[in-house]
């Protein structure tokens, strides 16, 4: 009894434990599969690099050879070309024009007569003040010889001297109004317009011609108020001229506005450019470009040599006929070519065409090694 009672425990242990040793065997088994699998997963990863070191071909590529050198960072604008001067001449004096001594188109120097006006009237004014001077002179000579013998009072001769005075202005201003009769050029330069008919009434303060100084212009560009501290200290800026087959000219600095003229917040910068064929016309469009930093010794490298993947921008150097992987701190975009601030080296060769086929350590062949990647476009 007590044997079958002793039997009957033990049957029971190894039926409550039995599941547990399952799980534990299922478990150790899972451990064993999982570590295999890990093993055989990098024994074939290092069998893929052996294989590729092995198997796959050297990747042809072309490098570019970097040099250190002067990169600017610039800003193009647009720009709009005015006449150094453009000025209207207006009369001063009325009458009828008698006569107009210029053509359009040409050119005038400096108190060259223009526009001859009718100044007979002025003239009859002048002979009138001119004997009233001479009729007060008399007075003044007879009326002196009275006060000196106590038969006039000297009030009588401070009367005339007064009235003399007066003439002696009316004098200077009917003078000056025949002088003005002939309008003549205030500065020289060229015709480009004149209103004056001969026949025609000009009244005073009338427009009668236009003259242009080009013979050196104005360029005017609306420099953005984020770039205004760069062209405080501009002495001379380069000038396109797309009209002109893209002539490139220098601009001297001439004036930078103090407050902006539009609510684009645009300063004025006015560049003075010199003309002396006549080719660059008032009104033709043109592109400035400003300097803003100046880089010394600096390295750059073509955009699309520049990999990215993430917030991780790199490159591939070659080494030992190897790609290495090498990344990079970007700066400045300069046209197509990029500012590398850290990463590279002058005299290292950076793998700019075939790059995007390889991976770290592959072998490459260089077709081809250059100095400037504008050479790729030539060969």
């Amino acid at each position: 009894m007590e044997k079958s009672e002793s039997k009957t425990r033990i049957l029971r242990f190894f039926w409550g434990v039995f599941p547990w040793l399952i799980v534990m065997a299922i478990l150790v088994f899972i451990g064993v599969m999982y570590f295999n699998i890990k093993d055989e997963k990098a024994r074939l990863d290092k069998a893929k690099k052996e294989a590729l070191k092995t198997e796959v071909p050297a990747v042809k590529v072309i490098t570019l050879t970097l040099k250190a050198k002067r990169l600017e960072d610039k800003i193009n604008l647009p720009a709009e070309i005015e006449p150094y001067e453009n000025l209207w001449v207006k009369a001063e004096v009325s009458g009828q024009i008698l006569d107009v001594l210029v053509k359009e188109g040409q050119t005038v120097r400096k108190g060259q007569v223009l526009v001859e006006l009718d100044d007979r009237d002025y003239i009859t004014r002048l002979e009138r003040i001119e004997a009233n001077y001479s009729l007060a002179m008399l007075d003044q000579d007879r009326v002196a010889k009275l006060v000196k013998g106590k038969i006039y009072a000297a009030t009588e001769l401070d009367n005339i001297e007064a009235r003399l005075k007066d003439l002696t202005a009316q004098l200077k201003e009917a003078k000056l109004a025949i002088s003005r009769t002939r309008i003549t050029a205030p500065i020289s330069g060229r015709l480009n317009e004149i209103k004056a008919k001969k026949g025609d009434w000009m009244g005073a303060n009338k427009p009668v011609a236009q003259i242009l100084q080009f013979e050196k212009v104005k360029v005017t560009v609306g420099v953005p108020e984020s770039d205004v501290a760069a062209v405080f200290d501009l002495k001379e800026a380069n000038i396109i001229i797309e009209a002109l087959e893209g002539r490139r000219v220098k601009g001297r600095k001439l004036f930078l506005s103090r407050q902006p003229r539009t609510l684009a917040r645009l300063y004025d910068l006015e560049l003075v450019v010199p003309n002396p064929d006549g080719h660059i016309l008032p009104g033709m469009f043109a592109r400035v470009e400003l300097v803003r930093h100046v880089y010394d010794n600096a390295i750059s490298i073509p955009l699309y040599a520049v990999i990215t993947r993430g917030d991780d921008r790199f490159v591939y150097v070659e080494k030992g006929n190897k790609a290495e992987k090498r990344s990079i701190e970007l700066g400045m975009l300069i046209g197509w070519q990029v500012h590398v601030k850290s990463g590279l080296n002058p005299g290292e060769r950076v793998i700019i065409v075939g790059h995007r086929l390889l991976d770290e350590g592959q072998k490459v062949d260089i077709i081809k090694n250059v100095t400037d990647p504008q050479e790729i476009l030539k060969s």
